[in-house]
């Protein structure tokens, strides 16, 4: 019989033992593979799924801010420095040195003369195209259309704000020959051999036509226009409509002239607000706008109504003409709104809109004057034109 093969238990056991440990180790290790794999498969799934909703969230934003920006018109000073000259294109035009006489910034006092007169077809006659928030004395005042159209509005707000409809307007324009006549009865009045009050021919503010003289008028009598209690809303609320008090109480030294409360000058919204800001009168400001030019930089004006104005001085060439630039829109062919102003005495003033206002009117005017006939023929005439 042949002998089969002995084996050893107990060996046999501790193999068998380790041959099945050995594959539950086997198993164990699968499966902790598949696991990780799972886990791993799990992660990369929510981070692809937090991943979207992370874009999704971004690109929503995104979309928001972008519809923000053009809804509302972006402010110039968030692409470039409004400031300097390599901001903008520019395009040059050309103005007759002889303009330096003419625009709403002409400074006029005892010492300089207006270099050129009015055209008397450009006046307006304020009594025909007044609303009903004030009086005008008569049909012979006159000024300039942009001053007219910032007095009405001036004066409708100061009602709006007051309820007091007595400001009446007594002067405006004046031609040479009837502030020659208005300086004579100065003098023969006073005996002195000149005046403080009342300007020489050719020297006087009202040859502008963006002079205007205030009395008080309720229908019966009249008073002075001192500035006073309800009236200082106009002292100083007349910068917002482009309106400066032209000789201010402090400033005689500079101005040559008494300080005048009723006499107000139109010189447009930026210029009266840095004036009325830093406490500048006319001559003042004159000086001080030179300090910017196209080479130095702009004067950034931001209005109160949020209209953005860049203003410049150029100097007047010493040929017949004098070339200046203005600057361009962000097409490259449009020039921004703009308006040249001589300074009457040896350059021009620019002053550019960047951006348009709101405006100060709060309410349509009417050109209807509702004084009754009978109170025109009280008002007219009555109150002596005495002043520069």
């Amino acid at each position: 019989m042949k002998k089969g093969k002995r084996i050893d238990y107990l060996s046999f056991k501790k193999k068998a033992s380790r041959i099945r440990y050995g594959n539950l180790a086997l198993i164990l290790a699968i499966l902790l593979i598949i696991i990780a794999i799972i886990c791993v498969s799990c992660s990369a799934v929510r981070k692809s799924d937090d991943s979207e909703k992370s874009d999704s969230e971004q690109q929503g934003e995104t979309t928001t801010n972008l519809s923000d920006y053009v809804e509302e018109e972006p402010d110039a000073s968030t692409t470039s420095d409004p400031t300097q000259q390599s901001s903008y294109l520019f395009a040059s035009v050309t103005v007759s040195s002889d303009e330096i006489g003419s625009g709403t910034l002409v400074l006029v006092n005892n010492n300089i003369a207006l270099l050129n007169e009015v055209n008397e077809d450009d006046l307006v006659v304020v009594r025909e195209y007044k609303n009903s928030a004030y009086w005008v004395s008569d049909y012979s005042v006159k000024i300039l259309p942009d001053a007219m159209d910032a007095l009405n509005e001036m004066l409708l707000g100061f009602y709006t704000a007051t309820g007091n409809d007595n400001v009446m307007v007594r002067s405006g324009y004046r031609s040479f020959d009837y502030q020659q006549e208005l300086y004579e009865e100065e003098l023969a009045s006073t005996g002195e051999d000149s005046s403080t009050l009342v300007a020489k021919a050719g020297y006087s503010e009202h040859h502008t036509g963006y002079a205007i003289d205030f009395t008080t008028y309720n229908g019966s009598s009249y008073s002075d226009f001192d500035g006073e209690g309800d009236y200082e809303w106009i002292m100083e609320n007349c910068y917002k409509y482009g309106y400066i008090n032209r000789y201010p109480e402090g400033k005689e030294s500079i101005t040559l002239i008494d300080n005048e409360p009723w006499h107000f000058r139109y010189v447009g919204i930026p210029h009266a607000q840095v004036m009325y800001e830093y406490d500048m009168c006319l001559e003042e400001y004159i000086s001080f706008i030179k300090n910017y030019t196209i080479d130095s930089g702009f004067l950034l004006v931001n209005a109160d109504d949020g209209a953005q104005y860049i203003i410049y001085y150029v100097p007047m060439s010493s040929s017949d003409s004098t070339t200046i630039y203005v600057p361009l829109q962000d097409d490259g062919v449009t020039a921004y709104p703009y308006e040249i102003s001589g300074n009457n005495v040896d350059g021009f003033i620019v002053t550019v809109t960047l951006k348009a206002g709101t405006g100060v009117a709060s309410s349509s005017t009417t050109t209807e004057d509702e004084t009754t006939e009978g109170e025109a023929e009280s008002a007219e005439g009555t109150e002596s034109e005495s002043a520069e």
